[in-house]
């Protein structure tokens, strides 16, 4: 009755091809597996019809702090079944239960999801019988569709009602490997915040010589795989390694001294990337911040700056 899932939402992933979606929601779920068995913390993978869930018996802060670090996912949904029925004045009564503000003046709204099947009401339909059955429960509650003091969002399943309880911000971006090989060398904090920026891009980090293994431990809570060279197909479905296609932290000539290139085969040359290039120093420490505990600093740019 009280199971605990997390819906995880992909967001960008969302607008790919069929192919390339798959692909990427692939290495997505490899990094999960591993990160999760590096911080032993069990996940178990479901889905509810469409959507991509997981559950896990640790506690809600380490799972969540767990899921913040899976580039990729642009929200995490705390979600619970609240209910083995879906009759409207049951899991209106659940509902109310868990609102620690009951009897005090306050406005809500409510939004269904229905997946699955269409049964006895629509989305639309759902969300009107909840909002009705909740003020004639409470009568201090008034619906406000607009900006409400509570959202309450519901998973609406054939048999079945989820409440996602909390909304949390995830890392964004895509998973690293997805996007190809760059070279870094992370020897101080602003070449651990520009690999980070590359690797949020969906590239696998390739560490030189040089670098600074602590600052590359950061690093792997958010990629398990840094250093492996990724592979590609090519036309006749041979597999091989991607050659990198840029580098942070050291320079072109240096980086293309690493990289033994086979004769007649098409590359691309090396690119210096600078993905630092016009952040304030508060970007800066806010992205700092968000590498080192993502659950509670979620990444957010100097929209200001940006835009002056």
């Amino acid at each position: 009755m009280a199971q605990k899932a997390w819906i995880l939402r992909y967001g960008e992933l969302g607008l790919k091809s069929r192919v390339v979606r798959r692909q990427f929601q692939r290495a997505l779920s490899n990094n999960l597996d591993r990160i999760s068995k590096n911080a032993k913390v069990p996940l178990i993978k479901d889905r509810i019809k469409t959507m991509e869930v997981v559950t896990s018996d640790s506690s809600n802060e380490v799972t969540e702090d767990l899921l913040c670090h899976l580039l990729g996912v642009v929200i995490i949904d705390r979600s619970e079944i609240i209910a083995d029925c879906i009759d409207p004045v049951t899991v209106s009564k659940e509902i109310l239960e868990r609102d620690t503000l009951r009897g005090k003046p306050r406005t809500f709204g409510v939004r269904t999801r229905r997946v699955g099947a269409r049964g006895e009401y629509t989305s639309q339909e759902y969300s009107g019988e909840i909002g009705a059955a909740m003020c004639e429960l409470d009568e201090t509650l008034s619906v406000d569709l607009t900006n409400p003091d509570i959202w309450v969002r519901l998973v609406l399943e054939i048999d079945c009602v989820w409440h996602m309880s909390k909304r949390i911000e995830g890392a964004g971006g895509l998973p690293p490997g997805v996007q190809g090989d760059v070279l870094c060398k992370i020897t101080d904090e602003d070449t651990l915040l520009s690999s980070f920026l590359i690797m949020r891009r969906g590239s696998r980090l390739i560490p030189v010589e040089g670098s600074d293994e602590k600052l590359l431990d950061i690093l792997r809570r958010w990629d398990p795989f840094i250093g492996r060279t990724t592979r590609e197909w090519t036309r006749e479905r041979i597999q091989r390694e991607r050659y990198p296609w840029g580098v942070v932290g050291l320079s072109i000539d240096e980086g293309e001294q690493l990289i033994v290139r086979a004769e007649g085969r098409k590359t691309t040359p090396l690119s210096t990337l600078e993905p630092l290039c016009g952040w304030t120093d508060e970007e800066k420490i806010s992205l700092k911040k968000h590498i080192l505990e993502p659950s509670l600093y979620p990444c957010v740019p100097d929209i200001e700056a940006w835009v002056s």
